[in-house]
């Protein structure tokens, strides 16, 4: 898992590396102090670091694809497409996992704006599920797009574009707040969180044997049925397809220090050809290549 701060993460990155994992989103600011970041990660992964912006800084977040999972000041938050997070997050530390196909908008607001617009701050976190054509989703989908093709040097656009940026920005945080006040998901949701989390625990305790969807079932507290539902709605695809991501993330790390026989073997590949084939699907290349490129 990577490391990184966070202001290492939202800073300008250069045209060639922006948007192509969670340590180069494509950023913008504004006036105001307000930034803005485009995640994307087509492949299920994750980082680890810490929240070290001076102050206590407001994150207005839409998961535009995909899941992800959070976890600072002692609680793991799961989040989905189309999900509203607004938080205060003070200086700690924190991990962060997604799924495949992961997309998502983030506006930073430092203290001072919320100050002047005369708005409370959310306490802690605060999350809502918002339709696909809710107003928020439909202008954080546009303002992502500007992220991505709107020019600029430094981080800034063009003094014109720069508005556009900064009218979308500023239009996606107002419909934010509105909906603000509609508190956290029901309890019934926050059961079923707290029972996938700890299937999906479960599922990611080891890369050698994957517990069965009957044994992952019975942890969650569901059904087969309901619970294959749920946890591709909570993190964007199957069971399996989650654990062979991480499980061919865990064979990079294994690759740094075992031959590629040896690390089939650690993952419980009786077939070396059977995880080099799993390998290829995922990174694009075999590991025994992946190894000549990295090592």
């Amino acid at each position: 898992m990577a490391k990184a701060s966070s202001t290492q993460v939202h800073q300008p990155h250069p045209h060639h590396v922006a948007g192509t994992s969670l340590l180069y989103p494509h950023s913008r600011a504004f006036p105001g102090g307000v930034h803005t970041s485009g995640f994307v990660a087509a492949r299920a992964g994750g980082i680890r670091g810490y929240f070290d912006e001076p102050g206590s800084m407001t994150r207005c977040t839409v998961i535009l694809s995909g899941a992800c999972s959070m976890h600072a000041g002692g609680r793991t938050h799961h989040f989905q497409t189309c999900d509203l997070i607004l938080a205060r997050t003070a200086p700690q530390a924190f991990t962060f996992e997604n799924s495949a196909e992961f997309s998502a908008l983030e506006i930073h607001i430092p203290p001072g704006l919320i100050e002047q617009m005369h708005i409370d701050p959310p306490s802690g976190i605060v999350a809502r599920n918002m339709g696909r054509r809710d107003p928020v989703v439909h202008n954080a989908r546009q303002l992502f797009s500007y992220l991505h093709t709107a020019p600029g040097k430094g981080g800034y656009a063009p003094h014109a574009q720069a508005l556009v940026g900064y009218g979308l920005a500023m239009t996606v945080l107002g419909h934010a707040f509105m909906h603000g006040s509609a508190g956290t998901v029901p309890q019934v949701a926050e059961k079923n969180r707290t029972g996938l989390e700890a299937a999906r625990q479960a599922l990611l305790e080891r890369f050698d044997r994957a517990p069965t969807i009957s044994q992952l079932a019975a942890i969650s507290g569901l059904s087969q049925t309901r619970f294959k539902e749920l946890f591709r709605e909570r993190f964007g695809c199957a069971p399996y397809a989650l654990y062979q991501a991480h499980r061919m993330e865990h064979a990079c790390r294994l690759l740094r220090d075992r031959n590629v026989t040896e690390t089939a073997m650690d993952l419980g590949y009786s077939n070396v050809s059977h995880f080099s084939a799993a390998f290829q699907r995922q990174f694009g290349c075999s590991p025994g290549k992946w190894q000549r490129l990295m090592l």
